[in-house]
């Protein structure tokens, strides 16, 4: 599809981060961040992790089996999460698909004993089963609210012992049947562990089933840090604002703002390399908030309804990473703490509904009029 993108929307999380957690971290130079409730808030009522147990977890990436590192990444997830009232469970698939803990009040040392016993790894790979039983034991219930689904897998069949691509085509069945059922009610995160080939292609399309979760990689949150930031994007949001008289005049204020910038002609027509006055945009965004540090960035591209949904897609993920690579080269930001994703014509401004919501005709007057629609969000959490 031909299109310009004329927005940049930012969002801004300034994270507030108090103290240590408790609890010990699994991990040797994890001390996790113990978030303050006094500025965040439920963003979701209900959280659920779906774990890979399969066969393929038992093997090694960076000599290490990966099956620890799901478990140490979930278990220094737990440690972050604050103590408010979500409802959490957590199953598992592998030989067959278990509930290991939930679906019940979220209780940060019962789901740590359930992923302290996440340790062996075999059987085939029913990712599909996993969420099968997932949907049937947790998300047909009455008061779950919105739902965040945690997706912990390297993202591969092991087609020794099973279907080999059947096997993701039934996931990717599952996954919509859930996205059905709940609507806009349920936000899907595959974390994908290793980096083994079409593992990221596959947990990337999970993802964009759920259209507002995204694909993150077990590096990506492996600090404290990246970990408290993931969680806050994730799965909270600021305290509502309190009135002027309740407000202390001598504390700042640290909850999330958000601001939303405007820049023109970031690419040639039909293009996905940043035009000098994209970079000069992007240039003055990073000045204007220089004095946050980052730990997190997400960016994600959209584009227009106009041309097919493939092309789309990977427009708007080649239009976010020439964002990312232009922060990475110009203002030195770690590859690592800049997550993307290409959401196509997804979630449009211009609204849906009879030729896609407010904007008719055609030609320039009906490009002019979904201009809004193609955009790159950066969403940034940092410490100020």
């Amino acid at each position: 599809m031909k299109n310009d993108i004329r927005a940049i929307v930012l969002a801004v999380a300034a994270m507030s981060l108090v103290g240590c957690a408790a609890t010990q971290p699994s991990g040797d130079s994890f001390n996790a961040k113990q978030l303050s409730t006094a500025n965040y808030a439920k963003k979701i009522d209900t959280f659920v992790i779906i774990h890979d147990a399969s066969s393929s977890m038992a093997n090694k990436h960076m000599g290490r089996a990966k099956i620890d590192i799901s478990n140490e990444i979930l278990s220094n997830m737990n440690q972050t999460i604050p103590q408010l009232d979500f409802n959490s469970g957590l199953t598992s698939y592998g030989s067959g698909a278990k509930v290991h803990f939930g679906l019940a009040g979220h209780s940060r040392s019962g789901l740590g004993d359930a992923i302290a016993k996440l340790t062996s790894a075999n059987g085939p790979s029913p990712m599909d089963a996993g969420l099968k039983t997932t949907n049937n034991k947790f998300l047909n219930g009455l008061g779950l609210g919105k739902i965040a689904m945690f997706i912990v897998s390297d993202g591969i069949s092991d087609v020794s012992n099973s279907g080999g691509s059947g096997e993701r085509n039934a996931a990717i069945s599952a996954a919509k049947k859930i996205k059905d059922q709940l609507g806009d009610r349920v936000c899907i995160y595959p974390i994908q562990i290793g980096n083994e080939p079409g593992g990221k292609e596959f947990m990337h399309e999970l993802a964009e089933i759920g259209g507002c979760g995204f694909l993150t990689n077990h590096k990506h949150i492996s600090s404290p840090d990246s970990m408290a930031s993931f969680v806050i994007m994730t799965l909270l949001g600021p305290i509502e604002s309190k009135p002027e008289s309740q407000v202390s005049k001598t504390s700042p204020d640290t909850s999330p703002d958000k601001i939303t910038f405007s820049a023109d002609a970031l690419f040639d027509f039909d293009g996905s390399i940043l035009k000098q006055d994209g970079k000069e945009s992007l240039d003055n965004l990073m000045t204007e908030l220089g004095k946050v540090k980052y730990d997190v960035i997400i960016a994600l591209g959209y584009t227009d309804h106009i041309g097919s949904k493939d092309y789309n897609k990977k427009l708007s993920l080649k239009r976010a990473e020439a964002v990312k690579n232009y922060l990475v080269s110009a203002h030195n930001i770690d590859p690592s703490d800049i997550f993307v994703d290409g959401k196509g014509e997804a979630n449009p401004v211009t609204g849906v509904g009879t030729w896609h919501g407010l904007c008719k005709g055609k030609g320039q007057k009906l490009k002019d009029c979904l201009q809004p629609d193609r955009r790159v969000e950066i969403e940034i959490a940092g410490v100020q």
